[in-house]
């Protein structure tokens, strides 16, 4: 089984997330915004220059030449030069070039369309030309006017670009600092997690989640018994007032009623149980099942008396381990305000222990299963280190003492779990006294009791 992680790595990690999330939103925000803002560095830049280059007079004038590109190319050179950018082409109306790097592609048509500056408009953005992907703007080259009335007509182009591959280069270069910083931000955002995370751990005392759970079931405990506790002082101050009044009789009667006290076997939880051990443990698990909303009721068919001998003893010893298992589960299963039937009866020759609950019940393909150690039904949540015990020590009793557990559906509605331990014999005669005869009580009960035993064989 896969242990679980740990509150203090649970802590850390989830830090340790948050900051690097964090970081890395702001490392592609920032990228996002430095590549924007050196795209548009270097539009201002090949803006300007290509305007330079339109508006140069000598550019303009070498149009009329015979041979434009003897004056044009050596003047587009050295603009390239002195502001470093990739190239500087000079076109005229028919898109035929008068400069470019590469000599040779002088006097050819350009590879991409040049009619957008030959409309009169300025136009950027990123094209793929003879020297490879670049970052591009295009301006017209204006001519000289007819008169002054007249708009000047447009006689060329003049593009100027960057390689797109020099603009990511001069990117990854601005950008280490900038990992540079997010790493440094990243490291620190880790230490001060692991920080906090001892801060916190220290604050609650190196508590795991199922120890603070624990901790939070013992104050709701705590607090029940503190509000039965009153209750009971309650109940003494009655019981104190009618014994200085010497009602003694009254006073046994209240004790009775309260549920507090009287004799283990005359309780009115279970007048048939004559076992002390076992009367206690129903008084009791009455008394805790009432605090969580749920009804507890002995049925009336119960019967079973003190053990007399050592064998018997033991035998309502590994009784109880059952019986209080069957009923916590029980418990657990059944909501507020929901009812819990029990039975006890020894007829000569087993002791039959049934629980039965008005909860959703055990599915079938679980019968088996809930038998095994660790496995629990219950919702995963508080103290899960203790699940799945109860049951498996309820199969380890009846495998020991070669008994039988079944699970059904009871009369409520819910589970059914009903236990059959065979009873401790000497000369093939019952040493338990639980039967109506050997219990001496008299033949219509011990009739009923081996009806009732009958209808609690599963």
């Amino acid at each position: 089984m896969r242990r679980a992680m740990t509150l203090r790595a649970q802590l850390l990690v989830l830090q340790v997330v948050i900051v690097l999330v964090l970081v890395c939103t702001t490392g592609f925000v920032a990228s996002a915004l430095q590549e924007r803002q050196l795209r548009e560095a270097y539009v201002d830049r090949m803006a300007g220059v290509a305007q330079s280059v339109a508006r140069l007079p000598a550019i303009q004038d070498a149009f009329d030449d015979a041979d434009p590109s003897a004056t044009i190319q050596p003047i587009a050179e050295v603009i390239r030069e002195a502001s470093e950018v990739t190239y500087v082409v000079v076109t005229d109306d028919d898109g035929l070039r008068y400069s470019h790097p590469d000599p040779e592609q002088i006097g050819q048509r350009v590879s991409t369309d040049p009619s957008v500056p030959l409309s009169g408009r300025v136009w950027t953005g990123t094209q793929t030309g003879t020297l490879g992907t670049s970052w591009r703007v295009k301006v017209p080259v204006y001519g000289d006017a007819a008169d002054d009335a007249s708009t000047a007509p447009v006689i060329g182009t003049a593009s100027v670009g960057i390689l797109e591959s020099e603009l990511r280069a001069d990117l990854t270069d601005d950008r280490g600092w900038l990992l540079g910083a997010l790493a440094a931000a990243a490291a620190v955002g880790v230490l001060c997690a692991a920080w906090v995370t001892r801060l916190v751990r220290r604050r609650i005392y190196l508590l795991e989640p199922e120890d603070i759970a624990g901790l939070l079931e013992t104050r709701g405990l705590t607090d029940a018994l503190r509000s039965q506790s009153h209750e009971f002082a309650n109940t003494v101050h009655v019981i104190s007032g009618l014994l200085e009044l010497g009602r003694t009789e009254e006073a046994v009667a209240f004790i009775e009623r309260s549920g507090y006290g009287g004799l283990l076997t005359s309780s009115a939880v279970a007048p048939g149980v004559r076992s002390p051990e076992l009367a206690a443990l129903l008084l009791v698990k009455a008394v805790t099942a009432r605090e969580r909303g749920v009804i507890l009721e002995v049925d009336d068919a119960s019967a079973l008396e003190a053990p007399a001998t050592p064998d018997a003893s033991s035998l309502h010893t590994d009784a109880l381990i059952v019986l209080g298992n069957l009923i916590d589960n029980a418990v657990d299963a059944t909501a507020p305000d929901g009812r819990i039937r029990v039975l006890l009866l020894a007829d000569g020759t087993h002791l039959r222990l049934r629980v039965d609950d008005d909860g959703p019940g055990v599915p079938a393909h679980l019968h088996h299963q809930v038998f095994k150690a660790g496995f629990s039904t219950k919702v995963p949540g508080m103290r899960e280190h203790s699940r799945g015990i109860g049951l498996a020590l309820v199969r380890r009793v009846v495998d020991r003492r070669d008994g039988e557990v079944v699970i059904g559906t009871g009369d409520l509605g819910g589970a059914r779990m009903a236990v059959e331990l065979p009873l401790p014999s000497a000369g093939g005669r019952s040493r338990a006294a639980g039967s109506g005869a050997a219990a001496g009580a008299p033949a219509g009960v011990a009739a009923a009791g081996a009806a009732t035993a009958g209808e609690a064989t599963p």
